[in-house]
């Protein structure tokens, strides 16, 4: 049987994502660490992070974010509690170069309406300085949807809890 686009949390597939998204993310904060001799700290991502105030997506719309400098976002998976959230596009740079389609209705009919991505992750880490864009498609135009990505944000200590894109 072929692998799903999303591993429910209830199966090892998930945590085992989690865990190489974490690993990345912590090399990542070591790397910041060791060449700018900066106190790194790592978090699962925030609204505050994305400059946002609700764990909610924005929707039908591209958001195109740059991250600050000597700052990181590690995505792996993504809670979907929308029934009209049914895919997320990402691009590298703004819409620069297209990278690929989230297919994330199926999380929603999760129990736990979370999933981790069972694709090729490193696709979709951005580092300092660099930039993203996303769409999360929803199938009635919504502009805000009940849905969060998971993903773990690296950033120097001092900007914790506050937003690190610019």
């Amino acid at each position: 049987m072929p692998a799903p686009y999303f591993y429910p949390k209830r199966r090892d597939e998930y945590w085992r994502v989690l865990d190489t998204a974490y690993a990345r993310a912590r090399a990542e904060a070591a790397r910041v660490a060791m060449s700018k001799r900066i106190p790194m700290k790592i978090e699962f991502l925030k609204p505050v992070h994305l400059n946002l105030t609700e764990y909610k997506l924005p929707g039908s719309q591209d958001k195109t974010y740059t991250l600050k400098s000597n700052c990181a976002i590690f995505p792996f998976g993504i809670l979907n509690i929308d029934p009209t959230f049914d895919y997320m596009k990402w691009w590298e740079g703004n819409k620069t170069r297209y990278i690929g389609d989230w297919f994330v209705k199926p999380v929603y009919f999760f129990e736990e309406k979370e999933g981790a991505y069972a694709g090729k992750l490193e696709e979709y880490e951005f580092r300092g300085d660099e930039t993203f864009t996303f769409n999360c498609h929803s199938t009635t135009g919504s502009t805000s949807l009940d849905a969060w990505l998971l993903a773990f944000a690296v950033m120097p200590v001092t900007l914790e809890e506050v937003k690190i894109v610019t």
